[in-house]
């Protein structure tokens, strides 16, 4: 098969079978969705094929004399759009999740003022959706982006399999712990997101667990997954009491992999964010500080939320009290903070301010952006937050190991990319 690689300044260069570059995706071109998929030109017609990792492809044959006849051909001339950006993957992935898979796509209301057996019901519902949804993200990213590019999800790319998982009671609270097969002595408690309604159950076995085996394996750290009560029935503070509770048993936890006197790092992801955060001003006011928070897209700041959700999870709708909107109140107490945003994330706000807010006034603080929705990031930058919150972990509690290099091997599109330019003599 003819594979052909179309330069932005519209040289083209021919290349054969597996001889096209992997991840020659910042370079490339591909076409437009037409209106009849798989529309033959004519019968000399031959298949133009975009790198792996470029994108889909539509329409399916370009005759010959596209591009052989004319050297100053301009693909965007027959409705060929460059997808140049990892922003146009992003968005590439996310269209086709929400038109093709329905753990991403099949979201129903939360039914805040719903009977008991509706809102289980509603939570198995969505604890399904959300387990399903991390292969939905493998399986579309190979569709979409191709076959080329690593798509293992952290779980597998850092062997969380090799962790030992045992469930305890902390304090009354449920607790999965994951300990490394090469431990620092370090601890993370963990708080799984879930709009403080959701995240445990299937959700928790299936999405959040995997990456606290994985930031486990990566970080050497001791993950301790906590099992928090969860509104309506569990109005907050109960989560962030749980975490507390989580956190006394850490310190001194029959695990040998956990070092005497260990340093604690409070990690929350998205409402488990919010949960942390209270949980730490709680320990702070009880001089129990933890030696780090670390939160992954959080939700800080709930002005704008339904009167119902409020109320359903605070029992008041006052959003800009701080025990609701964390980012409006005081900051200065925080222990050394490092938070993860998303490029493309419009569900959560607050964590960019807190950070200002530290850094401003000389605190220790630090953010980490990723190119990311609230829900979808390609499994490269799965991987990435991963590493990043274990270099963290590692930097924060004063812990070493040797970290290694992505599983993947020494894949580096800018070089690859790089050698694309110069072999088009640009």
């Amino acid at each position: 098969m003819v594979a052909k690689i179309v330069s932005p300044s519209g040289r083209s260069r021919r290349t054969v079978g597996s001889a096209v570059p992997l991840g020659s995706v910042a370079s490339s071109w591909i076409p437009v969705m037409p209106s009849t998929v798989g529309e033959s030109r004519g019968p000399m017609s031959r298949m133009i094929v975009p790198p792996p990792g470029a994108g889909t492809m539509s329409r399916m044959s370009e005759p010959i004399s596209g591009f052989d006849a004319r050297p100053d051909y301009d693909p965007a001339s027959e409705g060929f759009t460059p997808v140049t950006t990892d922003e146009g993957k992003l968005r590439q992935l996310v269209d086709y999740l929400a038109e093709h898979v329905s753990a991403y796509r099949d979201g129903a209301p939360v039914p805040w003022t719903g009977s008991p057996e509706e809102i289980r019901a509603a939570r198995a519902a969505a604890n399904d959706r959300s387990a399903r949804l991390p292969d939905a993200i493998v399986h579309a990213s190979m569709l979409v982006l191709g076959a080329g590019v690593d798509h293992t999800l952290p779980f597998v790319a850092f062997d969380g399999a090799a962790c030992r998982i045992e469930d305890f009671g902390a304090g009354g609270v449920p607790v999965r712990v994951f300990v490394p097969a090469d431990p620092t002595g370090a601890v993370v408690v963990a708080a799984h997101g879930g709009a403080w309604w959701m995240g445990d159950g299937t959700a928790r076995d299936g999405s959040f667990g995997p990456d606290c085996a994985a930031l486990a394996q990566r970080s050497g750290a001791v993950v301790v997954d906590v099992d928090m009560r969860l509104a309506p029935e569990h109005r907050m503070p109960a989560a962030a009491e749980d975490l507390v509770a989580a956190v006394a048993w850490a310190r001194t936890a029959p695990i040998p992999e956990i070092a005497a006197g260990a340093a604690v790092v409070l990690w929350g992801r998205s409402s488990g964010g919010h949960a942390a955060f209270l949980a730490a001003k709680m320990l702070h006011d009880a001089d129990a500080d933890v030696t780090s928070l670390a939160l992954t897209a959080p939700s800080l700041d709930l002005r704008g939320r339904s009167t119902d959700m409020l109320e359903a999870i605070f029992g008041h709708a006052d959003a800009t009290d701080p025990s609701v909107s964390p980012a409006l109140g005081d900051a200065s107490w925080l222990p050394r903070l490092h938070v993860q945003t998303g490029t493309e994330d419009d569900t959560v706000a607050g964590g960019d301010v807190v950070v200002a807010k530290l850094q401003e006034a000389g605190e220790a603080a630090t953010m980490s952006e990723f190119l990311a929705t609230h829900f979808v990031a390609v499994p490269a930058v799965q991987r990435e937050r991963i590493t990043d919150l274990a270099r963290h972990i590692l930097d924060a509690t004063g812990t070493a190991r040797v970290l290694p290099g992505e599983p993947s091997g020494d894949y580096d599109k800018d070089a690859i990319d790089r050698a694309n330019e110069e072999s088009w003599g640009r």
